[in-house]
């Protein structure tokens, strides 16, 4: 079953092609421009603010619960889908990379925020009001102005989820690290490739990725390709030699064995038994 059928990497309103680079919708209650109720992936950013409703919204394979005044941050790239239990009511945004570049550590921001307390709640509302006025308007420095907002928004997110507590930025070369295996986990599959490019050596990377992610090297890379794995199974659109190939895998059986050994099933049993509805968090 193709369950990413014709709505694959979707743009901003969620059309095949749009010119938009930002979009602000307060108070939605069904919109299929905003928020389709099929599995499909985003090439922008998306936040989500929960008003009424329950149900799950799955994304990458997690499913989270959906109540109101939480708020979901979807990254480029990410597959989701929201699928409520009735009548659902949300206010939504949906902007480019451009708008989010003050922020300058987006993949650590969190997938899911509460908004427990009254005072984060009315920030919550200013912070969409001015941002659908602005985006609205055709007023002097309009970019600096959503630029500002935007990181103003992503802030809350981050405070309003513990995310800034007692955290320590991370070392620059880590940064770097995780950028190029965005960039390149799709042909290099082995630290030592990364860390000649970073300049160190593959044992002080371990070192750095243990110390402050809690997590091998190696596994940040394996984890990367296993999550595209995923991506591409759920799409249907390749077959499992496909996906192994153009993922820089040249021999099926070892690309079944690391897929079985990183998710205890195969690729094959995967696609077929895959859900998206995840358990719920």
């Amino acid at each position: 079953m193709n369950v990413m059928s014709s709505i694959d990497f979707l743009q901003i309103g969620h059309g095949q092609q749009s010119d938009a680079r930002m979009v602000v919708e307060r108070g939605v209650t069904d919109s299929q421009r905003i928020e389709p109720a099929a599995v499909h992936r985003h090439l922008f950013y998306a936040v989500y603010w929960i008003h009424e409703g329950r149900g799950i919204h799955s994304i990458d394979f997690c499913g989270y619960e959906i109540r109101p005044d939480r708020v979901f941050l979807v990254r480029p790239e990410q597959v989701h889908v929201m699928r409520p239990e009735g009548m659902m009511r949300y206010s939504a945004i949906q902007f480019t990379e451009e708008y989010a570049h003050l922020f300058t550590s987006t993949d650590t921001l969190p997938t899911v925020a509460d908004l427990t307390d009254l005072s984060a709640l009315q920030r919550m509302e200013v912070l969409f009001r001015q941002m659908d006025e602005e985006n609205t308007g055709n007023r002097p420095a309009k970019m600096n102005m959503l630029q500002g907002e935007v990181f103003l928004l992503l802030t809350e997110l981050s405070r309003s989820s513990g995310a800034t507590r007692d955290v320590q930025p991370l070392p620059e070369v880590l940064t770097q690290y995780r950028q190029l295996i965005e960039c390149h986990f799709s042909e290099k599959h082995q630290v030592a490739e990364y860390a000649s490019q970073l300049g160190i050596s593959p044992n002080y990377l371990n070192v750095l990725c243990r110390k402050h992610l809690g997590l091998s090297a190696l596994r940040m890379i394996d984890s990367r390709i296993v999550l595209e794995i995923k991506r591409l199974l759920m799409e249907n659109e390749k077959t499992i030699s496909q996906i192994a190939y153009g993922l820089g895998f040249y021999e099926l059986s070892y690309f079944s064995r690391f897929f079985r050994r990183m998710e205890g099933v195969s690729p094959a049993e995967f696609r077929e038994r895959v859900t998206f509805s995840g358990k719920s968090q």
